[in-house]
């Protein structure tokens, strides 16, 4: 998502939950994709967490920023299987679509994201996943995600949740509430 030439959006889709965060890019890559991707495995790496369990498939477009497969799917411990949907199949991907229209709402299409910010981005995150949706029983992503996490069916997850809060997406006030129940 983005203007050509300019910063883009890589974004990802947790789909047991449609829980959405984003990375800001300077620009739609094969390279600037690697190097996000690493840094979010080295992070979850230095915390003892495997990216391939976190992530074991990912789907995506055929955009030339993805032509990196081996580094996309290697890891230090394993290996996530990366797939690409056909082209003009949205419907194939349709959980994250929805929140990229939902971002789109917010950023619409043709916007410039060159002065935007990662805590910009952040921002718009948190608003997707604020948003209480008939297809999640009327809830938001946020609160299926926390709810998951409470019933410690996604222990790992919490370590994903601290990187959430440091790089990606503010979650401060909702891991308060849930270190209270």
């Amino acid at each position: 998502m983005g203007r050509m030439g300019g910063k883009v959006l890589l974004t990802f889709n947790l789909s047991f939950c449609n829980f959405i965060f984003a990375r800001l890019l300077d620009n739609k890559t094969a390279l600037e994709v690697t190097k996000h991707l690493y840094d979010i495995k080295n992070t979850l790496h230095q915390a003892d967490k495997d990216f391939c369990q976190l992530f074991p498939v990912i789907l995506t477009d055929n955009g030339g920023e993805f032509a990196r497969v081996d580094d996309i799917e290697m890891d230090v411990r394993g290996e996530s299987k990366l797939f690409f949907c056909d082209p003009n199949r949205s419907d194939q991907k349709g959980r994250i679509e929805k929140n990229h229209t939902l971002i789109r709402d917010i950023l619409p299409k043709g916007t410039s994201f060159d002065n935007l910010t990662q805590e910009d981005i952040n921002l718009v995150c948190s608003h997707v996943n604020s948003v209480k949706r008939a297809a999640l029983n009327g809830k938001s992503a946020y609160e299926l995600f926390l709810t998951l996490l409470m019933e410690k069916r996604f222990l790992s997850f919490s370590v994903f949740l601290k990187y959430l809060q440091k790089t990606s997406v503010s979650l401060l006030h909702y891991s308060n509430i849930s270190s209270k129940n």
